[in-house]
């Protein structure tokens, strides 16, 4: 397919206008420029793959997803470091990797639980559940055949979130909540601003919570649920912290 020097301009504006803002609604006069013409838009998506990247459609919103491998624009461990630079090591981003996981699967149940704005986790909220998570999956790892069946390293994650300083409901309640690093909710933080900055999801400092958009339902709808690593520990994470519960409410 050939292209015109207009429509490589246009698919060129709205590939570095993705690269800014990371997702554009299809009202937006530069994603209706260039989605009107097909070819254009074709234009736009060799340029993205040839960038290591591709776009998501989603029907509301053009999303700009960054290939894992081969891409220029996907960050190394060292280059997140360097950005991020309370995230000290690997196994702090594997763990910031779960947090992540434990978000989504407590907003990515079913579609009746879909309300952007509305549905929300506390900081605190994600860090019990995190250590629920941690605890359980230790006592099921003794032999390390658990980690090695679910290719997570739950000894040295466990280690260090049991190092890092744990604050409560009542500092939460009292206002007295830390992000310094070194504390649980620090690392949670960084992991919530890699959400977004991807304008995933809205972090309400006044009340302490992190709000997912309509763009992290999208990310799950057209992304995540096709991918077969997410849906395995989604399921984990879910069947997990509900045994935990149900053992709780038993217990009183």
């Amino acid at each position: 397919m050939s292209y015109s020097l207009e429509q490589v301009q246009q698919a060129s504006r709205l590939f570095f206008d993705l690269l800014r803002r990371k997702v554009i609604s299809l009202d937006d006069p530069a994603a209706a420029e260039c989605l009107q013409d097909t070819v254009a838009y074709d234009a736009l998506q060799y340029v993205a793959k040839e960038a290591g990247c591709r776009i998501m459609n989603s029907g509301h919103r053009l999303h700009l997803l960054v290939s894992p491998m081969g891409s220029g624009f996907a960050s190394n461990f060292t280059q997140l470091r360097n950005k991020y630079s309370r995230i000290e090591r690997k196994t702090h981003l594997h763990i910031i990797n779960v947090i992540i996981l434990v978000f989504l699967a407590e907003m990515d149940q079913d579609e009746q639980h879909f309300k952007p704005g509305q549905d929300s986790m506390s900081y605190i909220q994600l860090s019990d559940q995190v250590s629920v998570l941690f605890q359980t999956w230790m006592d099921m790892d003794e032999d390390g055949s658990f980690s090695k069946q679910w290719r997570l390293d739950i000894q040295a994650m466990h280690k260090v979130w049991s190092s890092l300083y744990m604050q409560t409901k009542s500092q939460e309640e009292g206002d007295s909540l830390t992000r310094g690093a070194g504390s649980r909710i620090g690392l949670i933080h960084e992991g919530m601003k890699l959400l977004e900055e991807e304008h995933l999801v809205f972090i309400s400092e006044n009340e302490k919570r992190i709000f997912p958009r309509e763009e992290l339902y999208e990310r799950m709808r057209y992304l995540y649920h096709d991918v077969d690593r997410y849906k395995e520990l989604k399921a984990l994470i879910g069947r997990t912290l509900s045994e935990k519960e149900e053992e709780a409410h038993a217990a009183h």
